[in-house]
């Protein structure tokens, strides 16, 4: 579980963060994004995760896996989810991205990623 994060931008400069690289647990997995709250309801505030993965042996940021789980200011509070079923390499990690794509001032979201449900291909 990742928890309990806040993430802030500025104007529509995005802020992109990353999480600790954690070991796959599956062929396969269901990530649940938990938006807390957002400084705005706007559809123009997003909060965006992307998967992340790469072998031990690799240096590196890692390669995108799967499409991303994202979630607006007027979703307001409450879970997004994406079961990933693209190929996961040995270690993984989020990418967070918070973005205003139009207005200005200093926005923020409070948010949590809740442990994956691993699962492995049939």
């Amino acid at each position: 579980m990742y928890d309990a994060q806040t993430l802030q931008c500025t104007d529509t400069t995005a802020t992109t963060v990353y999480s600790p690289w954690f070991p796959r647990g599956g062929d396969y997995g269901i990530f649940t994004l938990e938006l807390v709250s957002m400084s705005s309801t706007s559809a123009n505030l997003s909060l965006s995760v992307q998967l992340v993965s790469k072998n031990t042996s690799e240096t590196g940021d890692g390669a995108n896996v799967g499409s991303a789980i994202s979630r607006t200011g007027s979703n307001g509070a409450g879970r997004s989810q994406g079961d990933i079923t693209a190929g996961f390499e040995e270690l993984v990690r989020y990418k967070f991205t918070l973005q205003l794509s139009t207005g200005s001032g200093v926005n923020w979201a409070v948010f949590r990623m809740l442990a994956p449900v691993w699962y492995d291909k049939v």
